[in-house]
């Protein structure tokens, strides 16, 4: 057994007493649209396509409680490409201006969503980061305020990318427009399902969250 593995054990213990996953349990799953804006060839090579969505909290305390905010989407495979895997995409609330320190928030308008971990393509490492653009007014960190506007007009995030130290400049704008339910069982894992030239760096942090990841399903499963 690997030593990543080990390491993930309690994670499976967690979910197994949950019964549900052991991070971000709580969300709001959605259909959406992500619209590249960043030049073709400038920096990840995320297209224009429809995308399922997840909005979450990490802890997942109750009602409009602070807590980790989450964002993760995916992207069907590249239409050339056969027997590739979807690309998921995940992003926690950090504090501001931050890539790594992970942060819970007391609201979604005005938090800072980051990948937390790079994304090397072409031997060059690449964050991503998010922000709320649609205005949710004053009703703390509530999933039900997602839903509703959801409902209503959409929810809508700006997704910038930036390489290595430089700043960031937009990648593209996702629009999340009514929830989807039914694709709640969905589990994001951006160490198995990526693009075929993307990788998270540093390796050996990937392969501590691929085995978590697992751990995850698999005290699910157990119930």
């Amino acid at each position: 057994m690997r030593t990543s593995d080990i390491a993930a054990l309690p994670v499976r213990l967690g979910a197994a007493i949950r019964g549900r996953r052991l991070f971000h349990p709580n969300g709001v799953m959605a259909e959406g649209l992500l619209e590249r804006i960043a030049p073709d060839g400038e920096g990840l090579p995320m297209v224009s396509c429809d995308v399922v969505a997840r909005v979450s909290k990490g802890i997942g305390l109750p009602g409009a409680l602070p807590d980790v905010a989450g964002l993760a989407w995916r992207m069907p495979p590249p239409q050339d490409l056969h027997g590739c895997t979807p690309w998921d995409v995940l992003l926690a609330s950090t504090v501001a201006n931050s890539r790594i320190a992970l942060s819970p928030v007391t609201a979604w308008s005005g938090a800072t969503f980051s990948s937390l971990m790079p994304l090397q393509y072409r031997d060059t490492p690449w964050w991503v980061r998010a922000h709320l653009v649609t205005d949710l007014g004053g009703r703390g960190l509530s999933l039900d305020a997602i839903r509703d506007q959801l409902d209503t007009a959409g929810v809508v995030f700006d997704i910038d990318q930036a390489a290595g130290t430089g700043g960031f400049r937009p990648l593209a704008r996702l629009t999340l427009r009514h929830t989807d339910p039914s694709n709640d069982d969905i589990g994001f894992d951006p160490t198995v399902h990526s693009d075929p030239d993307v990788t998270l760096l540093p390796r050996w942090l990937g392969e501590f969250r691929r085995a978590a990841y697992r751990r995850s399903r698999q005290g699910r499963d157990a119930q």
